[in-house]
């Protein structure tokens, strides 16, 4: 073969390849490039677009950031660490002091730990004048730690006159409170203050607007409304009354107002039926258990 013909061949060859690779270039790589640069400007372009919603949302991110910085640096309320069910008792011993006389017992119950933070639940139980409850109750709600009511139950009592006593309208209570702790150290102290003034109250709601002008209670009768069921066994209930002492009652027994219709050792709770003025009530106590009753109470069953 002549030197010729050998570089035409190779020419050739060269050629070809140039071709083949433009022509692939040309034809399938350039055209998938621009399909994404294509895509890449229209979702630039929707971007452009979109700038005012942009701005409004950044807008909005902002004064919900500043909203929440003022309000972490005029916090005014304390979340502890922990939360110890003797404090909390001191804490609610305080409160009565600020509130006037409120009868209270309390019992712990379980605890709620929700990552970061949690809340030990108590069943807190008693009576006061309404005045009395209510400042209680606003500063529970108000005061510098964090607590909340979870649920409430409460009763106008009328309270019959005894010896050198007149009679009153007290109110009775029961509620689930949460007492707050948190992990977050900087939680534990706060710098704000705030001016703790219960607002005035002047009707009280639990006033009866015709007043049944119960019977004294000359015989110191168990008044059941305003006692504590501490157990029940097979015909026999044991009832820490309003005087604070442990009485016994059966099926049929007198207490105030009214008789005991039932007992109830399965579900540990006793009924009563009274006669108020004519209106016939029926009033059921249950035992209020502490943690440790209702493990052994699961124990049992």
């Amino acid at each position: 073969m002549s030197y010729k013909i050998r570089n035409s061949i190779i020419l050739g060859v060269l050629l070809l390849l140039v071709v083949g690779v433009g022509t692939y270039i040309r034809a399938f790589n350039l055209p998938k490039k621009l399909a994404v640069i294509e895509k890449e400007i229209k979702r630039i372009d929707e971007e452009l677009q979109n700038t005012p919603n942009l701005v409004n949302t950044f807008n909005d991110r902002s004064a919900t950031l500043a909203d929440m910085q003022k309000r972490w640096e005029t916090r005014n309320r304390d979340i502890p660490p922990t939360d110890v069910t003797a404090q909390t008792y001191n804490y609610f011993s305080e409160l009565i002091d600020r509130s006037g006389e409120v009868k209270l017992d309390m019992i712990y119950q379980r605890i709620e730990q929700r990552g970061a933070y949690g809340f030990n639940v108590y069943n807190l139980r008693g009576e006061a004048p309404f005045d009395n409850f209510y400042r209680f109750i606003w500063y529970l709600e108000n005061g510098r730690k964090l607590y909340k009511i979870n649920g409430i139950n409460v009763k106008g009592l009328e309270i019959p006159p005894k010896d050198n006593e007149e009679g009153q309208i007290l109110v009775s209570f029961e509620m689930e409170v949460h007492a707050y702790f948190s992990s977050v150290a900087e939680l534990a102290s706060s710098v704000g203050e705030r001016s703790l003034s219960p607002n005035y109250l002047a009707v009280d709601p639990f006033t009866p607007v015709i007043a049944r002008d119960v019977q004294p209670n000359f015989r110191s009768l168990v008044e059941i409304e305003r006692s504590d069921l501490k157990a029940v066994i097979t015909g026999k209930a044991f009832i820490l009354d309003q005087s604070n002492q442990i009485r016994t009652l059966g099926e049929g027994d007198e207490v105030y107002l009214g008789y005991v219709t039932r007992l109830s050792p399965e579900t540990g709770s006793i009924e009563c039926t009274l006669n108020k003025g004519g209106i016939i009530e029926k009033v059921e106590k249950k035992i209020r258990y502490g943690v440790e009753a209702k493990n052994q109470q699961s124990v049992k069953k």
